[in-house]
């Protein structure tokens, strides 16, 4: 009896451990890298351990194998890329084992592994979406608070110094609040509205909680995030009936507490704030364009036929001859989309493999201004045409220039199935709880799949483990009904 009971036992404590994995992901993403990591392995070896000794069914969904194609793909396509000889592979003969492009692309099919262990929990009824909601609710109150706290006392809860316009919270020395906010915010705002939805305060707290992410999102001092968090809400007003009246209430309440805080705050570091300004920054923008249109339409013939010359050797000598003239060079990440979209074109098919833009960009550095520029060596403004960095900063271009059209396009057919089935999940009679649930899942993931922005590298342990996370949870929604 007793070995029977402590079989039971073993079996009902591994069922918690998996759950309580699942559900602290939104707070190893505030710890780290590192907790992330051990997190998703710990996850995965529990689950794995959990379906087997209970036997559980499963399901196989069939836009996992363009995934695990892709996988693959990107597995065989980096190892090519870095075979001797070549620049790749002279760059990274020395770096670490765990470093190495290859081990990376090989170690990313835990990815998929993820997408079906997290369905197959779902489909058992050994997981709750509900409880992950709370979770990243607490979590994003939580950095909200910390971080609305840093600014106005000057150090956070943990004693985090603000440095004014940047308010990391409990991020120390990465100022990566704003991301965390609009990867988690949206899930905990439609848990509040799901669980005060027959509650006489669910409005007034809906506005406060709306309110309250965006204000945290505003001095955290991420631009992008600021922007995707107002898009996310602008996409609840136009198509979650439901859900119009109150966001609207909460984004007016929102751009007021905005106006207050650039009409009273005398900080420089709020300067962004005041609409003067960033009228000031368009005009400034607006008529440096102006300008270089007007120099190209009254370039010289013979000036112009040296161009046309020009440009069949260099497709971009005309940005670089009016760089001047554009915003969009004159931005941090404008020359890091050139180098990538100039290093996509010369493999447009298969890309360079994984990881290898840091080392590629460098290799066109030299190739355009005729000296080496590895390791890295600041470059001057007027020949900021080309830049390097980590990643593409953007998931579409670190895509193409790195496995190329094929891989890009197997993301992008899946990307597209990921929606059309969740568009097709919200128009079946599912409960109102399974479409809030869903609507909120599908909101972050089309936020960060939208191709005009900047963002973080896709292959990263933070984005990807939580893009993917996600992804599984909304496909164990709209695969809901094979379990019926």
């Amino acid at each position: 009896m007793i070995n029977i009971k402590n079989i039971r036992n073993q079996k009902v404590n591994l069922s918690n451990l998996v759950e309580a994995l699942f559900y602290s992901f939104p707070i190893t993403f505030i710890i780290g890298n590192l907790a992330v990591t051990l997190n998703l392995l710990f996850f995965i070896l529990a689950s794995f351990f959990l379906i087997k000794k209970k036997q559980l069914n499963y399901r196989f969904n069939n836009s996992s194998w363009l995934l695990i194609v892709f996988f693959l793909y990107l597995l065989i396509s980096t190892t090519i890329q870095f075979q001797p000889p070549g620049p790749l592979y002279d760059r990274v003969q020395h770096w670490s084992f765990e470093e190495h492009p290859i081990f990376k692309s090989f170690m990313l099919i835990r990815f998929p592994i993820l997408i079906f262990l997290v369905d197959t929990l779902f489909y058992n009824k050994l997981l709750d979406l509900k409880k992950f909601f709370l979770s990243s609710f607490i979590c994003t109150s939580f950095v909200s608070f910390d971080v609305i706290y840093q600014y106005f006392v000057g150090y956070d809860l943990f004693g985090y110094k603000s440095m004014g316009h940047r308010n990391s919270g409990p991020f120390n020395d990465e100022y990566i609040a704003g991301s965390y906010l609009v990867k988690f915010s949206f899930f905990s705002i439609f848990y509040v509205y799901e669980i005060f939805k027959n509650k006489n305060s669910k409005n007034l707290f809906l506005i406060f909680v709306i309110t309250f992410y965006g204000t945290a999102q505003i001095l955290a001092g991420n631009r992008m995030p600021t922007l995707l968090f107002l898009f996310g809400c602008i996409i609840i007003i136009l198509f979650v009936k439901n859900f119009r009246f109150i966001m609207s209430l909460g984004l007016v309440a929102l751009v007021s507490i905005f106006f207050t805080l650039s009409h009273y705050e005398s900080k420089p570091s709020l300067r962004f704030l005041k609409i003067t300004d960033v009228y000031s920054y368009f005009y400034g923008d607006l008529k440096r364009v102006l300008i270089g249109i007007k120099k190209n339409i009254t370039e010289s013939e013979h000036k112009k036929s040296e161009i046309k010359k020009e440009e069949k050797h260099d497709p971009f000598y005309h940005i670089k001859n009016y760089y001047s003239g554009y915003y969009f060079l004159s931005t941090g990440h404008g020359p890091v989309f050139l180098t990538a979209i100039e290093m996509w074109m010369e493999k447009p098919w298969t890309g360079y493999g994984l990881k290898s833009f840091r080392i590629i960009c460098y290799e066109i550095l030299e190739k355009d201004y005729g000296r080496v520029f590895y390791p890295k060596v600041e470059m001057t403004h007027k020949n900021k045409i080309r830049h390097c960095a980590n990643h593409s900063h953007n998931y579409y271009l670190e895509l193409l220039s790195e496995t190329g059209i094929i891989g890009t396009s197997l993301m992008i057919i899946f990307f597209f199935i990921l929606l059309k089935n969740s568009f097709y999940c919200l128009k079946q009679n599912l409960r109102k709880t399974d479409i809030n649930l869903l609507v909120s899942i599908l909101i972050i993931l089309f936020i960060e799949i939208w191709p005009i922005k900047s963002s973080g590298s896709f292959f990263t342990t933070w984005n990807a483990t939580f893009f993917w996370l996600a992804t599984a949870m909304l496909i164990s929604i709209y695969s809901k009904k094979d379990a019926s």
